[in-house]
C-alpha cells in the first residue's frame, strides 16, 4: 500500500518549500542504512505532552450520542483513555518542511556535533515507501489549544486529526509527518464500533504495546542530499563519505552544509 491518502490530511501546497528535511545523529543514520528503513517512533513516546490530545474547547462540545450508550458519559469517563490509548497504535515519523537548512533543527534534536540531515522531497518520500501499510503524510498546523478546535473533529469516528494539530509554540518546527495508525478495532482496512467495554479492557501500562513501527524504504529514491552537522570536525564527514560508500551510496548525495561556510566581512 504504502502512501494512502486521507481526507484529513492535507500535503504541501505548491506555495509550501519543496524540500523536506529529517534531522538525526550518527547512530540512527547508521541504522536507517543498514536495515533500509525509516523507523516511526510510537506517538506517547514523543517529548510533547500534548502529542495526540484535544484543545480545551472540545472539552464542551464533544458528541455523548457517539458511544451509542446513553448511560455512560463517555466525555468524561472514557475519551481521556480512548485518546491515550490512540497514541498507543499510532507511529510518526517526522520531516523539516522549509527551503534550507534550518539553526534552529540543528540545534534542538541533536545533542552532539555529529549530526546527520537527509533532504527529501514529499514526491520523493511517497515514492520511496516500499511497505504493506497504509501510511499518511500530512502537514501539522498549529493551533492554541486553549481557544481553537480541530476543525471537523468528529469524536471517536476521527483517531488521525489529533495527530496533525499541535501548538503554536511549535510552529517553528514547520513539520510534515508521515503516520501509520494500526488500531486494534480496525481489521483489513474496515473499522467497527468500538465499544466502551473495549476501552475499559485496555490495560494503559502494559508492555504489549510495538514501540515503534519500520518501514522499508529505497533510499536511493527518497535521499536527495546529506548534510553532516556544520559544527562536525572534519573527520566525521569523511566518516559518512566512507560508510555511503560500503552502502553503495552515490558519493554526490554528500554535499557541503551551506552553514559552514565562513561569512564573508
Amino acid at each position: 500500500m504504502g502512501y494512502t491518502p486521507h481526507p484529513k490530511c492535507t500535503l504541501p501546497s505548491p506555495d509550501d518549500p519543496n524540500k523536506i528535511w529529517r534531522y538525526m545523529d550518527f547512530t540512527q543514520f547508521i541504522s536507517m542504512l543498514e536495515n533500509q528503513y525509516f523507523f516511526f517512533s510510537r506517538a506517547d513516546n514523543f517529548d510533547d505532552p500534548f502529542e495526540g490530545s484535544l484543545p480545551q474547547t472540545h472539552e464542551e462540545n464533544v458528541r455523548e450520542d457517539i458511544f451509542h450508550e446513553k448511560s455512560v458519559n463517555w466525555s468524561v469517563q472514557l475519551l481521556p483513555k480512548f485518546r491515550k490509548l490512540c497514541k498507543k497504535y499510532t507511529f510518526l515519523n517526522c520531516w523539516h518542511l522549509n527551503g534550507g537548512e534550518s539553526a534552529a533543527m540543528w540545534d534542538i534534536y541533536l545533542r552532539s556535533n555529529q549530526g546527520i540531515c537527509i533532504q527529501s522531497t514529499i514526491d520523493d518520500l511517497i515514492d520511496g515507501l516500499d511497505t504493506e501499510e497504509e501510511v499518511y503524510i500530512s502537514k501539522v498546523d498549529y493551533i492554541n489549544y486553549e481557544e481553537d478546535d480541530i476543525p471537523g473533529w468528529q469524536g471517536l469516528g476521527d483517531t488521525l486529526s489529533p495527530f496533525i494539530y499541535k501548538r503554536g509554540s511549535f510552529r517553528h518546527e514547520s513539520e510534515v509527518r508521515a503516520i501509520i495508525q494500526d488500531l486494534p478495532w480496525q481489521e483489513e482496512g474496515k473499522s467497527r464500533e468500538i465499544t466502551a467495554e473495549d476501552i475499559r479492557s485496555e490495560d494503559l501500562d502494559g508492555d504489549h504495546y510495538d514501540p515503534g513501527r519500520t518501514v522499508d524504504v529505497d533510499l536511493e529514491t527518497v535521499i536527495d542530499t546529506i548534510r553532516v552537522s556544520p559544527k562536525a570536525e572534519p573527520w566525521v564527514e569523511k566518516l559518512v563519505a566512507n560508510v555511503c560508500k560500503t552502502y553503495e551510496l552515490e558519493a554526490d548525495l554528500i554535499v557541503e552544509s551551506r552553514m559552514s561556510r565562513d561569512p564573508y566581512h
